[in-house]
């Protein structure tokens, strides 16, 4: 991939495409985002980044499914929890609703996996409220 702009582009293919063919090449070219625990970086880029809803949508689902069907560290897990509270927290009323719906799955996925291995999984409570004042103050305001 030599550019956020063609990634966006190949995403914009997979979720609207109505030819099957493209739509396969798209999904190809951009499976290596989920299944491929190196690429989990390159999906939070693309969440800072990103300007495109479905861009934005192949990262939280590429996410999802690593934290699903990899096995992967405590340790990326819980980074991937912290990151998602902030995001959330800091983005999650500029997002389409889709997006946010997609990462909120992601977000308790993570926090059901790790709920057992340690305690900051269980402190969701406390620090997604930040995020709820933040949509709750959004809705008021606007």
């Amino acid at each position: 991939m030599e550019s956020l702009a063609q990634l966006e582009a190949l995403c914009e293919r997979l979720y609207n495409s109505q030819d099957s063919a493209e739509r396969a090449h798209a999904e190809n070219t951009l499976k290596c985002f989920s299944v491929n625990s190196s690429y989990i970086s390159q999906c939070q880029y693309i969440l800072d980044n990103a300007s495109t809803p479905y861009a934005l949508m192949l990262a939280s689902s590429s996410l999802l499914k690593q934290v699903t069907e990899q096995r992967l560290s405590l340790q990326i897990r819980l980074d991937i929890r912290n990151y998602l509270i902030n995001y959330l927290a800091t983005r999650g009323t500029d997002l389409e609703p889709f997006v946010t719906a997609s990462l909120i799955q992601l977000f308790c996925r993570v926090t059901k996996y790790g709920w057992f291995e340690d305690d900051s999984f269980r402190e969701v409570v406390k620090e997604s409220t930040s995020f709820l004042n933040q949509v709750m103050m959004f809705k008021i305001f606007f």
